[in-house]
């Protein structure tokens, strides 16, 4: 090694020594700190929680995936799932001075992200609306996995503030499921930030300006239909148990009256499924307590004076081979390509008659 390079070393050495002695110096100023704090003064902090985070569940905004369907289509293997700026599934605001808005909330069944764009039925609403001569745009509001906790939270804190004329809401599959697992909503309530949620966010907003980022979370996320790890026999009525369905009842009448005190008019609508099962049924189907929900959907319905979109009774006596596997629903409980056309076909017409029709006469 040549003389200039040896103090060069040398000196990055003592640099090097330097900047771990500050360190070490720093944490050791902080442990005495620490330690002399909790002898010689009451923290009056000390029992209490972080702030408690509620998530409004919505779609993220500007989102473009694809979904691969081939086990359902292999003629049309993909289709597009994208958002808006406002976290609706598109294709949506179809018109710049509509008529009338309608908003769909629910879950994956309300999303259809594996049925081709054009063809979710709360887009195609209002495509078979404007054919009546009717501009009226529709926000799919949809997204998997939530209950009508989650899509009344979604209602107050979002979607009000885009002013609908109109909100349909169905849910009852995801609140069987969480009232079966808890007896109640309590784990909609939110809480405070954990180490996996900080991750979470992390990695989201880190895959928006990383492709290596976005690589990782696109890899962790599942965007192809598969069937189920497990699969069982359906649940017997002898298998459903009781559920608290007063709680389900409570945020139906909740829903109803957040949306007429904004001005909003209310709809609700039964949500259909078949006993048969597919490869892809999911494992937590309830058929019994599917029927004793949809009921309690009409009930409230009438008691409340609210319209109700009976798409069960709609299926069953309108549709001769609703029941057949992959023709209207491709597990069971999801809407197929055809599935969500026939749906759409109904709630058009049911809105055009009940709400939409008279809502515009007396406008004129």
């Amino acid at each position: 090694m040549s003389e200039p390079a040896r103090p060069r070393a040398a000196r990055r050495r003592q640099a090097r020594l330097a900047i771990t002695a500050v360190i070490l110096s720093f944490t050791l100023s902080m442990l005495v700190a620490e330690l002399l704090l909790r002898v010689t003064w009451r923290n009056p902090y000390v029992n209490e929680t972080p702030d408690h985070l509620v998530k409004i569940e919505r779609n993220h905004l500007l989102r473009d995936l694809e979904i691969e369907r081939s086990i359902l289509d292999a003629e049309h293997p993909r289709v597009r799932y994208r958002t808006n700026a406002r976290s609706y599934i598109t294709p949506s605001q179809q018109f710049e001075n509509p008529q009338a808005t309608v908003v769909f909330l629910g879950a994956s069944t309300t999303a259809n992200n594996a049925v081709k764009e054009e063809l979710r039925f709360p887009a195609l609403v209002s495509t078979l609306l404007a054919e009546r001569g009717l501009r009226v745009n529709t926000l799919n509001a949809g997204k998997s996995g939530i209950t009508s906790q989650d899509s009344i939270n979604l209602l107050f804190n979002h979607v009000v503030f885009d002013e609908p004329d109109i909100a349909v809401m169905m849910h009852a599959h995801n609140d069987i499921g969480r009232l079966s697992r808890n007896g109640d909503y309590a784990a909609r309530r939110g809480g405070p930030m954990t180490f996996s949620t900080v991750m979470r966010w992390a990695l989201q907003r880190g895959s928006i300006n990383s492709s290596l980022i976005g690589v990782v979370r696109n890899w962790q996320s599942s965007h192809a239909l598969r069937p189920p790890k497990e699969y069982t026999r359906p649940t017997s009525p002898a298998e459903s148990r009781a559920l608290p369905t007063g709680k389900y009842i409570a945020r139906l009448k909740s829903f109803v009256g957040i949306c007429r005190a904004f001005g909003i008019t209310p709809v609700l609508m039964t949500q259909p499924a078949t006993h048969v099962r597919t490869a892809l049924t999911p494992d937590w189907t309830d058929p019994r307590n599917q029927e004793i929900f949809n009921h309690l959907v009409r009930q409230v319905g009438a008691e409340e004076d609210v319209l109700v979109i009976d798409l069960v009774q709609f299926f069953l006596n309108e549709v001769d081979d609703w029941n057949e596997p992959m023709v209207v629903f491709y597990d069971g409980v999801h809407f197929t390509d055809r599935g969500s056309q026939l749906a759409a076909i109904h709630i058009a017409n049911r809105l055009y008659e009940t709400v939409l029709q008279p809502r515009l006469a007396g406008a004129d």
